[in-house]
């Protein structure tokens, strides 16, 4: 996307990006991962303070500062670029991803940062997935004072051995200057139990995470304020064009535990690959049996056009 304005050093902007169609993305944990780890390895590549991030189901937030246009729009367009690579190789298919254009609003002053700051942390918030910004995973504003948020503190040397040996190679790729790929994770979860791919999961985040979560404290005064700030004001963004869609994103789990837990698919990839008239059958089948919308169904089945 191309911009006549131009980007003063150091200013702070939201950066909103749709995927094409409107369809979801994000299905399960190692989506979220890969996503994750190529926009820090790639932030921190390009020398970008990232204020906060939230990728959604079928969306992407992320407040940053940049130094120049160029900076910003090569960042975006590297992330989106790698990203939507690594999902299509991991489902066999080469469709592009996003759309086009992303949005850009610049937020200058204290307050308008802090605004911009709010609406991202609180976006799952708006779309009814959790009732606090901090109950929200894929925020990781639980990471600021803890590692392992959703897992069990790790203690490497009792480890399994299956475990310790993906710790070493998340280091070996990170020390490398690399993102995590589709298929290393499915070789280091293969065989861990639930609670070590927890454990896992937080140790990836942990290490890849560029947040700069003092840069967004210091809008606010202090972490508990900044989080009261969010409890308070869920912030609105008039700069950024976001469908408004008073639907719950979290009948999207349901349907998701529905077509794994009966059967009706044997992995979450197999969805955007489907036969238009499978895509249908499953419609159907959740249909009758969660309380998504018409349009949620479409985008979680990839129902272009529907």
């Amino acid at each position: 996307m191309l911009m006549k304005r131009k980007v003063a050093e150091g200013e702070v902007h939201h950066i909103y990006q749709k995927t094409k169609g409107g369809v979801v993305i994000f299905y399960s944990l190692r989506d979220y991962l890969v996503f994750f780890t190529i926009f820090c390895t790639l932030a921190e590549i390009m020398d970008v303070a990232v204020l906060a991030l939230c990728p959604m189901l079928d969306h992407l937030h992320s407040a940053c500062r940049f130094m120049s246009l160029e900076q910003m729009v090569k960042f975006v367009q590297e992330y989106t670029h790698c990203f939507a690579r690594e999902w299509n190789k991991s489902r066999g298919r080469k469709d592009s991803l996003f759309q086009k254009r992303f949005g850009s609003a610049v937020k200058l002053g204290n307050k308008a940062v802090r605004t911009t700051i709010n609406y991202n942390y609180n976006n799952p918030v708006e779309r009814k997935i959790c009732p606090k910004a901090e109950d929200y995973r894929w925020n990781f504003l639980k990471y600021y004072r803890n590692r392992n948020p959703y897992s069990q503190p790790l203690d490497e040397n009792n480890a399994s051995h299956k475990l310790r040996r993906a710790l070493q190679d998340v280091r070996a790729i990170y020390k490398k200057g690399e993102w995590v790929h589709y298929a290393q994770l499915d070789l280091w979860m293969k065989g861990l139990t639930s609670d070590e791919v927890q454990q896992l999961a937080d140790y990836i985040i942990t290490t890849w995470n560029v947040i700069d979560y003092m840069g967004a404290i210091s809008y606010y005064g202090d972490f508990d304020a900044m989080i009261r700030s969010f409890h308070d004001n869920t912030g609105s963004e008039y700069d950024i064009r976001e469908d408004k869609d008073t639907y719950s994103d979290s009948v999207y789990a349901d349907c998701t535990r529905i077509l794994m837990s009966q059967g009706y698919i044997s992995s979450v990839r197999e969805i955007p690959g489907l036969s238009f008239p499978r895509k249908m059958d499953l419609y159907k089948v959740l249909s009758a049996r969660t309380t998504a919308k018409p349009s949620q169904l479409n985008k979680y089945l990839h129902i272009l056009g529907g």
